[in-house]
């Protein structure tokens, strides 16, 4: 009797090794075809219900057997493979797919904002080679209005988590308008490509990275009634660094021109000269007429003169003008810590003056000194103007001290913050006007002091700090600081809200629950 099957010759085989086959290998021959989905497995399985026996079969041996189960499990384990393989490239394509859309849709604010320091700012590259990072012009020492008293910010972190807590009250967290993620990493590839070597570089490094990002969000911020109602947005802000930033229209601008300066000898004022970096300028409405006021100042340092070193050990609470501008003993080189914070403490003083300076002749309360990957954010408490408030932020650093608050601890948020700071409340006034800028600088003194000259005053060797492993080189994190949003409570009047002064500071501190937590 002849049998049909598609595969004859593997049938023939199969039939040979059932005859020669024990029970228990007969079944293991059977699943490893049927788990193959081998074709043939319906032929196989016919096969051998029916136990036809095949002339070849008497001369197949175990070892043909044997070779016809290697064969099958083969087949099997190809199979498998080959199916992994498709999953696998199915998976990889999904995941594409899936990148692809993550990263040319529109981002909330947390992501906006992450994604500027992720794909930006943290591809900032400053210029090591001393040459190129010494030059820059040499200016005539001016007579500069000096701070008597360098005390710390002690509650600007409260009022930055005071900040978030009323955006994040405000603005809807999850809407999606800020520009992608594909957007901002090839800016951050363009940034990368020019590294800091001087105060042009940076001023390009940080337009790019913080200061017009921190324009997008105040724009889309002014969209929102709610945000209006509790910052004095206006109609924005923009970052000018050129004199006519401020309308020539705007009364206030008028009075500044005119009278901003006290008329002595030693003391004229010239506006060509008198030019901070950076302008924070907002305008209140639309109309062309319309006042254009300064909310803050800002002035760049390159990294390569002013480092983050010095920033470190210059930066605490002094008497200006008792402990740097009229220091009697200066230490020797025999003591080179000791030497280079004299030279840290000089250089942070000089440039601290000159935007001090700036905001007592705007009559501002708010300004900034960066050197990119670190700023001091500044504030002036106009009733007791002699004294400079100082708060040191490094982004870099703080974000991975504080995980859960990421986005808060970049420069980007810090920014932002300090920038809705500096707005106020609708209709708080933050100018002070020229009788009260006349009455603080009647108590202020002036020091002659131009930051390059001080600076090619110390030897190159000098200038980095002798070892960085120094408890006081460390990088600043504020690690013992709680810096997530603050709580409000939100069905209270803004009145019955806690006051800065009352607000928790470090994480072992524990916040009352809102009103929306309680009930």
């Amino acid at each position: 009797m002849v049998i049909r099957f598609g595969r004859s010759q593997h049938l023939l085989h199969f039939l040979g090794a059932l005859n020669w086959a024990s029970p228990q290998q007969r079944q293991l021959l059977l699943s490893a075809l049927v788990a193959n989905n081998d074709p043939d497995a319906p032929n196989y399985l016919f096969a051998s219900k029916t136990r036809v026996k095949n002339p070849m079969a008497d001369r197949k041996s175990v070892n043909e057997l044997e070779r016809l189960l290697q064969e099958a499990i083969q087949r099997a384990e190809d199979a498998e493979r080959k199916r992994q393989q498709e999953r696998q490239r199915a998976d990889k394509e999904r995941q594409r797919a899936d990148a692809s859309e993550e990263a040319t849709r529109p981002t909330t604010i947390e992501e906006y904002i992450t994604a500027c320091h992720t794909s930006v700012f943290s591809r900032c590259t400053i210029e090591t080679d001393p040459e190129l990072s010494s030059r820059g012009p040499i200016t005539n020492p001016r007579n500069k209005w000096c701070p008597k008293n360098l005390r710390p910010w002690t509650d600007f972190i409260l009022e930055q988590r005071l900040t978030f807590g009323i955006l994040g009250d405000t603005f809807p967290i999850d809407s999606r308008v800020f520009e992608n993620r594909a957007f901002l990493v090839g800016l951050g590839d363009r940034v990368s490509q020019r590294r800091i070597a001087d105060e042009k570089s940076l001023e390009y490094f940080l337009h790019n990275s913080v200061e017009d990002p921190v324009r997008v969000i105040i724009q889309q911020l002014r969209e929102v009634e709610t945000v209006t109602a509790a910052f004095e947005i206006g109609q924005g802000i923009v970052f000018e660094n050129h004199p006519h930033a401020l309308s020539d229209t705007a009364e206030e601008v008028i009075e500044r021109e005119t009278l901003a300066t006290p008329q002595t000898p030693d003391h004229g004022r010239d506006l060509n000269q008198l030019r901070p970096d950076q302008i924070c300028v907002t305008r209140s409405n639309n109309e062309p007429s319309a006042p254009r006021t300064i909310a803050y100042i800002s002035e760049y340092k390159s990294p390569c003169k002013l480092t983050v070193q010095h920033l470190r050990i210059g930066l605490r609470p002094m008497d200006i003008y008792k402990e740097v501008v009229n220091r009697k003993t200066i230490p020797t080189s025999v003591d080179p810590d000791a030497r280079f914070r004299y030279h840290a403490e000089r250089l942070t003083a000089s440039a601290i003056t000159q935007t001090y300076h700036y905001m007592i002749e705007s009559g501002l309360e708010y300004g900034n000194l960066t050197i990119g990957e670190a700023t001091v954010f500044l504030k002036i408490d106009w009733n007791e103007p002699e004294t400079l408030l100082y708060h040191l932020a490094e982004p870099k650093y703080e974000v991975s001290a504080h995980p859960d608050s990421f986005y808060i601890c970049t420069a980007v948020g810090q920014y932002l913050a300090f920038t809705l700071m500096a707005l106020g409340l609708p209709g708080e006034q933050h100018e002070h006007g020229q009788e009260e800028r006349q009455s603080a600088m009647n108590n202020l003194k002036t020091w002659a002091e131009d930051f390059e000259t001080t600076l090619r005053s110390i030897p190159e060797n000098q200038r980095s700090a002798p070892s960085e492993h120094s408890p006081d080189y460390q990088p600043t994190t504020y690690s013992e600081f709680e810096r997530s949003p603050y709580l409000l409570r939100r069905r209270r009047r803004r009145a019955a809200e806690p006051q800065i002064d009352q607000m928790p500071s470090r994480r072992d501190d524990r916040r009352e629950p809102s009103d929306d937590e309680s009930t």
